[in-house]
């Protein structure tokens, strides 16, 4: 359980070092080249929106996979829970524990996926800024 726990966590750290490193690279282009600036957002904005749409059927399947968690959880009350372990019913916990990983992984996967829509937010409201900003010096 340990190791599956790491992978999940290790998974995230990895998303957030490549949010975090392709935003400073995308900064250092924009603070080095200011008349390619928009040209570079774009490109990025681009890349972003297709990693976006890529993962879109992985998300809504992850969505799914968080809301049966939830309605499951529900089901299983501490009191049934409790019951399982006195009774030693080990395959209904077994599944319950099954269930809860796939419900971390799933959780992950939707928050990664956030984590893109973030970027995509910050890199459109760059644009949007830029326009306005070039629109009232003229």
């Amino acid at each position: 359980m340990g190791q599956r726990i790491d992978q999940l966590r290790e998974d995230l750290r990895l998303k957030l070092t490549n949010i975090d490193s392709g935003m400073d690279s995308l900064r250092a282009k924009i603070d080095g080249k200011g008349q390619h600036a928009e040209r570079e957002v774009r490109n990025h904005l681009d890349q972003v929106q297709r990693r976006i749409q890529q993962g879109r059927a992985k998300v809504a399947t992850a969505q799914s996979e968080v809301k049966n968690w939830l309605d499951e959880r529900e089901v299983a009350t501490s009191d049934k829970i409790a019951e399982w372990k006195a009774k030693r019913e080990t395959v209904k916990l077994q599944n319950r524990a099954d269930h809860a990983e796939r419900y971390a992984a799933a959780a992950i996967e939707v928050a990664v996926a956030a984590m893109d829509n973030a970027e995509q937010a910050a890199l459109e409201a760059w644009l949007a800024r830029r326009d306005a900003d070039i629109a009232q010096a003229t």
